[in-house]
């Protein structure tokens, strides 16, 4: 099954609440049973291990619907960020321009157009009630600035269809928006696919001094195609150029000098 943060339910670390899992757990999952596969000659456990994970990667069909009309010359609308939670709601600036994605064609070409990476956070049990039953559910927390604490986040889901919250679901607490729509919203802590990706490079190469390198196979490719789109994760979402936005008028970004 799906790992928790932490045995405890009350923490003050990335998480407040630990019977969700992260995706730093699930990349920690995948060492051990690469651990466990070069100490046992078992790669069962491995395989499994990088199946679970795939939990945290939102599914194509429903929970990225919609990525089939992203525009990579528009790939994002413009909020300030500020400071402190109490400045949120931040404005939506539709007329302020922003750079293209370099990226995204590339990727789509190979893989098609949904991201391959994790969901950073995840209700394990749906203790928080935005899910069905028990289900994992993706929850999404920070979104107010670089002082928001893990005491100081609103828990909310996702995937916003309005069925909780006010009558904008959750999106009025953290932007300013004319007319709000139901979305998807995933956040990517690429750490974790990092830990994951070395794990996998590590298991491959003990398994292959085992002779048993096509058992794990699947996982190579698998953490191959998670490793190309990490290439995203250069970028900021606005795609500006590297050091412009030091004087607040930040230059839109072409090509590459976007990229950190």
């Amino acid at each position: 099954g799906i790992p928790y943060h932490s045995i405890e339910t009350m923490l003050a670390e990335a998480p407040d609440y630990g019977h969700v899992t992260t995706s730093e757990a699930l990349s920690y999952y995948i060492w051990l049973e690469a651990i466990y596969g070069r100490e046992t000659g078992d790669w069962s456990r491995f395989n499994e291990a990088w199946d679970v994970l795939e939990y945290l990667v939102p599914s194509d069909s429903i929970q990225q619907a919609g990525m089939r009309n992203y525009d990579p010359s528009s790939p994002a609308t413009y909020a300030d960020e500020h400071e402190l939670p109490d400045y949120y709601p931040s404005q939506l600036e539709f007329d302020k321009a922003v750079g293209s994605d370099p990226v995204h064609s590339d990727l789509a070409d190979a893989y098609g157009p949904s991201i391959y990476l994790m969901h950073w956070l995840m209700d394990v049990d749906n203790w928080y009630g935005f899910g069905r039953g028990t289900e994992a559910t993706f929850i999404n927390t920070f979104q107010r600035g670089e002082q928001e604490s893990t005491w100081e986040t609103i828990p909310h889901p996702s995937i916003e269809e309005f069925k909780y919250g006010g009558p904008n679901g959750y999106l009025d607490l953290f932007t300013i928006d004319n007319s709000y729509s139901t979305q998807w919203r995933f956040t990517n802590a690429p750490d974790a696919e990092a830990r994951a990706i070395q794990g996998a490079y590590w298991g491959n190469k003990w398994a292959k001094e085992q002779g048993k390198g096509s058992q794990v196979k699947s996982v190579v490719e698998k953490a191959t195609k998670m490793g190309d789109f990490t290439r995203n994760n250069f970028f900021d979402k606005y795609f500006y150029e590297i050091g412009s936005a030091e004087n607040g008028n930040p230059t839109p970004g072409t090509g590459y000098n976007s990229s950190h």
